[in-house]
């Protein structure tokens, strides 16, 4: 799976060579520290949502969800790593996508998900909101446990409110099995970033994954910290 998203991704770079680049990187580090009985909590949370558009229609969307938390040895080391390659209209899209995940506090190794699906998308005067649909194939390898391979729906929701002071930016999915609509998950991050007229802000981000039938149902962590916003358009 990972070489498909290799060569397609050298393909459509070979032949949008000689078209209008823009680069997007919104990227957020942020931590928090408790004090529970143990002693001191410490997390660290890192989110990042880069693109890469190839002409009018084409683009590559790079997606990081990664935290870890300290209490003092490592009680979480969770990621979630998407790569959407997808042609783009005013109000639709398409795409193929691929997703891995790793999990300390579920034992999972390897999680990957590869799949196709479609969206809308609409602009509105306070921001914009999209809908989409997706077919995934998922196979799990666990640290203890056999490998599984499962089929789910992927339903997303994801909404931007831009303000001048400030904005918030959802984004969550539903992920029913096929075959045991009991076996779902449900993830996504909610943000709200001050002073967005700045190459760097300030944010409140909150990450949650759950998972239906985990021993571990519910890993949700919620964060203080700076965000770095980046666009630039390359002509060629």
């Amino acid at each position: 799976m990972k070489r498909l998203f290799i060569i397609i991704t050298s393909f459509i770079f070979s032949i949008q060579s000689y078209a209008q680049t823009e680069i997007s990187l919104d990227n957020s580090l942020s931590g928090s520290l408790n004090q529970g009985k143990s002693g001191k909590i410490i997390g660290f949370n890192f989110i990042g949502n880069n693109s890469f558009d190839f002409g009018k229609h084409i683009a590559l969307d790079l997606g990081t969800n990664y935290n870890k938390i300290y209490t003092p040895k490592v009680t979480q080391n969770e990621l979630i790593q998407k790569v959407n390659l997808g042609y783009n209209k005013e109000h639709w899209d398409l795409y193929i996508t691929h997703q891995y995940n790793y999990s300390l506090v579920r034992s999972i190794q390897a999680d990957n998900w590869l799949g196709i699906g479609g969206g809308i998308k609409e602009k509105f005067n306070w921001g914009k909101a999209s809908l989409s649909y997706a077919f995934i194939y998922q196979n799990t390898d666990y640290m203890y446990n056999p490998t599984t391979n499962k089929l789910r729906h992927s339903i997303r929701t994801k909404i931007k409110i831009d303000k001048k002071l400030f904005s918030l930016s959802t984004e969550y999915y539903y992920q029913p099995n096929i075959e045991n609509s009991k076996d779902y998950i449900v993830y996504g991050t909610a943000k709200l970033t001050l002073l967005t007229g700045k190459p760097i802000s300030f944010i409140i981000q909150d990450q949650m994954n759950f998972r239906s039938i985990s021993d571990v149902k519910m890993i949700n962590n919620l964060t203080f910290g700076i965000t770095y916003k980046f666009i630039k358009k390359i002509v060629k």
